[in-house]
């Protein structure tokens, strides 16, 4: 006895992309606007002011509330006008999904509807007022100053320079007792933090690799007081083991070895500073620092 037969499946229908599937019932295009127009062309152009009144104004180093506002106007201007601009660029359309199978000639797709083409007066003064506000935006690089150069590799001693306490009085190896630690400076550059030094008298005899060519009366040594780390001044000294210490992250250098660091973040030594004795018996640098001041980079 013969099975009997199935009847066909249908075949799927192909598949239609999203803007296929919606066809147009109706389009209105909205007629052109002259209040619309103009405000589109007066938040553009005042937009473009205000991007250079941004510029200008720091370029001249104005107060942060002028052109912080001067920047925030320009944006939400152009943003306006970009907005009020698409309003009655593109037409009013109705359209449904269909249910059914549609012959060809039916409604179109919603992807041929077009924008209206008119307006291109707007649309120059919109793209002008969005490149006035892109080139304000090189004003900031201004802010950044002048290339430092080598400004930051080097300090302020130089061979001959005295060595002289804050109030600017030059100091003598005699004015370090044993154990004792002063803040120093370059004479006639107190203050300038990064040539800022601290000078021991240690109790004990220096090590390598503390050079000890700089080291004055076989005891008195200078290292910078800016940290390695994160350049903070190195403040404190403890006789017993001669550690200097950095509060901030309580970084440790040795200072009867080179102040090479033995604890905390720091990973490089404080550099030693040159050091020597004039004709009238008091300290002088001999040379700048050999290494970098500071913490590295570059």
């Amino acid at each position: 006895m013969s099975s009997p037969t199935r009847p066909a499946r249908p075949e799927p229908e192909p598949a239609t992309t999203p803007a296929e599937e919606l066809l147009v019932l109706s389009e209105r295009t909205p007629p052109p606007s002259q209040a619309n127009d103009a405000l589109v062309a007066g938040t553009a152009i005042a937009s473009a002011v205000f991007a250079v009144v941004f510029a200008v104004a720091l370029l001249l180093e104005a107060p942060l509330p002028v052109y912080g506002i001067a920047l925030a106007l320009a944006l939400l201007l152009l943003a306006v006008a970009v907005r009020r601009y698409f309003t009655d660029r593109f037409p009013d359309v109705e359209a449904a999904e269909p249910r059914l199978h549609l012959d060809e000639g039916d409604d179109a797709p919603i992807a041929d509807v077009e924008p209206v083409g008119r307006r291109p007066f707007l649309t120059r003064i919109l793209i002008g007022a969005g490149a006035v506000l892109g080139l304000s935006f090189a004003a900031p690089v201004s802010s950044l100053g002048p290339s430092p150069g080598n400004a930051l590799r080097t300090t302020a001693w130089q061979r001959g320079l005295r060595v002289v306490d804050g109030d600017g009085d030059p100091l003598r190896p005699d004015d370090i007792p044993v154990g004792g630690v002063a803040t120093a400076w370059p004479n006639g550059a107190v203050g300038d933090e990064p040539s800022s030094l601290v000078v021991l008298r240690l109790s004990g005899q220096p090590q390598p690799p503390t050079d000890l060519d700089w080291v004055v009366d076989g005891s008195v040594v200078a290292y910078s007081k800016v940290c390695t780390h994160a350049g903070c001044p190195v403040a404190l000294y403890r006789e017993r083991d001669s550690a200097l210490f950095c509060p901030c992250h309580q970084s440790t250098f040795d200072a009867n070895r080179g102040a090479v660091p033995t604890f905390g973040p720091a990973a490089r030594a404080l550099p030693q500073l040159p050091l020597g004795v004039d004709a009238d018996g008091y300290l002088v640098a001999l040379g700048d620092f050999e290494s970098q001041v500071g913490p590295a980079f570059g």
